[in-house]
């Protein structure tokens, strides 16, 4: 803590109480009570429930100064656990992580395994989001095809792409046959900041598309003790790998299409920027939904994953769903980002930000 200003860290104490409030409210019906909530110098223990008389919650600076908002929370939830194992079930002298700790972790998604010593936890989390050799495989094939649509050939870029997307789509269908417990992750993606209307967009076209539940949720900076929205991702590791990909890269090449077009118009400040940015989406949304129908035809019908929703909303049990709205500003200006959209081609090279060790598609 030395190196951590007082007013910082009672930053982070005010954060972690916003943060009790809502588990408390969120996954266990405001049945507990508010604890002690204090900072550890421990370099090895990521948290700790003490409770009877100290009724004492603490996390360690360690953790908040090395990791993201995101883990801390998951230290959080893990204790408040115990807390409500001990305070509201009444129960005290059971093994600390036995059968009544996993369940009540099991029906909140709560990860049971932030415990210990935290070089250990981080590692098994890595374990947890690393690919296996299959998917690897999967992955490799996607990126080949992804290099075939860099092609000048329009048509074999077309081609690549809806190659890569058919891949995807079999390998999830494959999965749903199986009929197995889904290794599912979640993972904050981007920056925290506001929502717009043309990340909301992009974040509803990824969850159609690309095999994942996404949710606008808080998001928390304790370096700078900033707080904003930021974009939580669910699925499979492979899924949730791609979907940041195109997340970012949706982003990115939207902001290169309109430099283009201001360029190729001769076009002096960003007043249609937006419009513009929207008729892109939509042509490329009307293009991914064209490709979907094709799939309809050859008996390729995804219909959700079940495993996958259940582990979302066991995770967000209180979450209510809006809509953004947008308007265009110019009708020509959307139209010509409707045409660049329905052209558009998911390619490799325009960067996609993935958290993981594996690096694929950037």
């Amino acid at each position: 803590m030395k190196n951590t200003s007082d007013l910082l860290m009672s930053a982070w104490i005010r954060q972690l109480k916003e943060d009790w409030k809502s588990a408390n409210y969120n996954y266990f019906k405001s049945t507990m009570r508010l604890p002690n909530l204090e900072l550890s110098d421990s370099d090895s223990t990521l948290g700790k429930w003490r409770g009877g008389c100290h009724r004492c919650l603490t996390i360690s600076t360690t953790l908040i100064n090395t990791y993201s908002w995101e883990l801390v929370q998951d230290v959080l939830h893990h204790e408040m656990a115990h807390q409500y194992v001990e305070e509201t079930l009444g129960i005290r002298d059971s093994t600390p992580h036995g059968e009544v700790f996993k369940k009540i972790c099991q029906e909140h998604g709560i990860d049971p395994t932030a415990t210990g010593e935290i070089e250990t936890w981080i590692e098994q989390k890595k374990n947890n989001t690393v690919l296996c050799p299959e998917n690897h495989k999967l992955l490799n094939k996607v990126h080949k095809l992804l290099a075939l649509a860099q092609s000048p050939n329009e048509n074999e870029a077309q081609n690549a792409m809806t190659k890569a997307h058919e891949l995807l789509l079999r390998h999830n269908l494959s999965l749903s046959d199986m009929q197995t417990t889904g290794n599912y992750i979640h993972r904050q993606i981007g920056e925290i900041g506001r929502t717009n209307p043309i990340k909301s967009i992009i974040s509803a076209m990824i969850c159609k598309f690309f095999f994942v539940e996404a949710v606008w949720t808080f998001g928390y900076d304790q370096q700078r003790n900033r707080s904003g929205k930021i974009l939580e991702l669910y699925g499979t590791p492979e899924n949730v790998e791609m979907a940041e990909y195109v997340y970012h890269y949706l982003q990115n090449i939207s902001e290169l299409l309109w430099e283009e077009h201001k360029e190729q118009k001769q076009i002096n400040g960003n007043r249609h920027r937006r419009t513009f940015i929207y008729g892109v989406l939509n042509g490329f949304y009307r293009k991914l939904d064209s490709q979907a129908r094709e799939n309809l035809i050859k008996s390729l019908v995804w219909t959700g994953d079940p495993r996958l929703k259940d582990f979302f909303h066991r995770r967000n049990p209180k979450l209510v769903r809006t809509s953004s709205r947008y308007t265009k500003s110019c009708q020509d200006t959307y139209k010509s980002g409707i045409s660049q959209g329905e052209n558009l081609v998911i390619q490799k090279g325009v960067h996609g930000k993935g958290n993981s060790e594996l690096k694929l598609l950037t």
